[in-house]
This record gives C-alpha cells, sequence and structure tokens, in this order.
C-alpha cells in the first residue's frame, strides 16, 4: 500500500491521525504540519522526538535493561547486537499488533533453533503462539547483511549466538519490569538510528491476528 501522503513510497508506519500507513519520510517530514498528530503517538517519542534533551531517567532505563548483557562484548558484537535491535525496530513498526511476549516467543525459539544448528543438527523449533513463528522467520531473515559488492553474507552462528543470548536475555529483563506491552519494542526505537527502508515492492507480508 502506497503512503496517502506522498503517494511514492510504500506505508509502513501506522498514523493514528490519518488511520492509514504512512512512509517514514512523510512522518518525519510532516508531523504536525500536515498531519495532526495525537499526543500520544509513538513515532513522536524516543529517537523520533525532536532530542532526547530531559529523558535522562529513560536513558537510564534502557542502559539498565540492556548494559549488564553487552558488558563484554567488543566492538562487532555491539555493531551486531545493534544490528538486530535495528531489525526488531523494523519488524514492530510492520506488525503493530505484535508485543513484547509474542517477539519473546518468537527470539527464545529463534535462539533454540540456532543453538541445536551450532550442534550440527538441523532442526527448527516450533513457537507457542503460531503468530511468534512468522517474527521468527523474520528475525532470522534479518541476520544476513550484504558485503561491499552487493552480495548475501550470513552471519554465523559462532558470531550470532552470544548476541542472540544477550537480545533474549535484554527482552526478558525489559518484561520482568512488567511495564508497557510494546516496551522494549519502542525502546529499540530509542536506541537505533531512524533510516529508511527499502521502497521496492515485496511479496505481502502474514497479518498477525
Amino acid at each position: 500500500m502506497r503512503c496517502p501522503l506522498c503517494g511514492q513510497r510504500k506505508g509502513r508506519r501506522p498514523c493514528p491521525a490519518r488511520g492509514a500507513l504512512i512512509c517514514s519520510h512523510c512522518c518525519g517530514t510532516k508531523r504536525r504540519r500536515e498531519v495532526a498528530c495525537p499526543e500520544d503517538c509513538l513515532y513522536l517519542k524516543g529517537a523520533h522526538a525532536p532530542a532526547w534533551e530531559g529523558r535522562t531517567t529513560e536513558r537510564e532505563r534502557d542502559a539498565r535493561r540492556i548494559a549488564p548483557h553487552v558488558a563484554r562484548f567488543e566492538e562487532p558484537q555491539l555493531k551486531l547486537f545493534f544490528f538486530l535491535l535495528l531489525g526488531l525496530r523494523r519488524i514492530a513498526s510492520r506488525y503493530p499488533e505484535a508485543d513484547d511476549r509474542l517477539v519473546a516467543d518468537a527470539i527464545d525459539t529463534l535462539l533454540r533453533t540456532v543453538e541445536t544448528r551450532a550442534k550440527g543438527v538441523l532442526y527448527e523449533h516450533p513457537t507457542e503462539d503460531a503468530r511468534a513463528q512468522v517474527l521468527a522467520r523474520e528475525i532470522a531473515e534479518s541476520f544476513e547483511t550484504r558485503d561491499a559488492n552487493g552480495q548475501a553474507v550470513k552471519i554465523s552462528d559462532a558470531e550470532l549466538l552470544p548476541v542472540l543470548r544477550a537480545l533474549a536475555a535484554s527482552l526478558h529483563t525489559t518484561l520482568a519490569e512488567q511495564a508497557a506491552p510494546r516496551e522494549f519494542l519502542e525502546m529499540t526505537a530509542r536506541l537505533t538510528p531512524e533510516t529508511p527502508e527499502p521502497d521496492e515492492d515485496v511479496a505481502p507480508r502474514i497479518v498477525l491476528t
């Protein structure tokens, strides 16, 4: 579905003011100018807001959720960790009905699959919720990067396992706080840069219901 504001890019962000999916570019440039954004819109918060000024408590809380689990990481592992956070952020924008518990189910199941594969056994563990299986496959696809020549490069299980474990631990730390249903997913927006996704058409996503 094309963004109703520009008619060019794909609409990916749920806009409560327009009742439709709009693209990230229009969301960033037309909010509160051409769009009457409600105050509770999640894209007015965190990294989407004009600045971090006055958000010290929020930054410290996010750090407590993440820092203990990545404290021993070297720079390449930290980069991979935030690369996975960015992947989760993009998935969250496509599936606004998904919450932290559903994502935790997907991450935990994916972690078991990678651990099993690292032992030489190819087996895709099932999730408790069929909707989480959809997310698990999308998250797994986000592990694939591209080199300078544009060739697909898959992250090795040895590189992925410690980072995936840290991601699962951070997610469960957030869940233990019994905060908002999408608190961790919203935190990914505060911790990762806002980058546009490719505009090319892709196959329709499965709807989580």
